[in-house]
């Protein structure tokens, strides 16, 4: 077989590998060098450059991925898909343009730890999705800031009932409180 021109230095020089193709990552990704079996490559006799088809490039990228313990592409899609979101929803949710989510599903981009953390909570517990997307409401502050000024006509103006809603308990309360909680306790206690 002739070998064929090298993309980088233009010889005619790359010649056909078959078999274990190992290569050393950096030090960032842990367990050694990345070894793919019945794999198949080009090498310029020329530059040294090694030339890599599609295929391997997926498989190293899939070690790199299950290395550094983030989410592969099909598992970031089934976690929206879970969730019945979009994908422009779910580059809201977790805070990146929509592009960049995309690529992160189609396997062109890889997520950052914090973003992949993210996905995984949510997945794990849905309703943060509900409660993020609540605590980033500008209007938030003055739905509770009305609440806790509504509570005083609801519950009576008793200071014990508001700090039960979040309000301020002040230090001569909060004593009265414990008093009387250590008084049930000891009631609760005798025979």
């Amino acid at each position: 077989m002739t070998p064929t021109q090298c993309p980088l230095c233009g010889a005619q020089s790359l010649v056909p590998h078959e078999g274990t193709y190992k290569m050393y990552p950096p030090q960032n990704i842990p367990g050694g060098p990345l070894t793919v079996p019945a794999a198949q490559w080009e090498t310029c006799t020329a530059c040294g450059e090694e030339i890599l088809p599609a295929a391997l490039l997926a498989e190293l990228e899939t070690l790199r991925i299950e290395r550094l313990g983030y989410l592969r592409p099909d598992q970031i899609r089934a976690v929206r898909e879970r969730a019945g979101l979009t994908q422009t929803e779910m580059a809201v949710f977790v805070g990146v343009g929509e592009k960049t989510y995309c690529r992160w599903e189609a396997g062109r981009s890889l997520q950052n730890l914090s973003s992949d953390n993210l996905i995984r909570l949510a997945d794990r517990v849905p309703e943060v999705f509900a409660q993020l997307t609540a605590q980033r409401d500008p209007g938030r502050q003055a739905v509770i800031d009305a609440y806790l000024d509504g509570l005083a006509a609801d519950k009576g103006g008793s200071d014990l009932a508001m700090a039960a809603h979040g309000a301020e308990l002040d230090a001569t309360l909060a004593a009265q409180l414990r008093e009387r909680l250590q008084a049930l306790a000891s009631q609760r206690s005798e025979p």
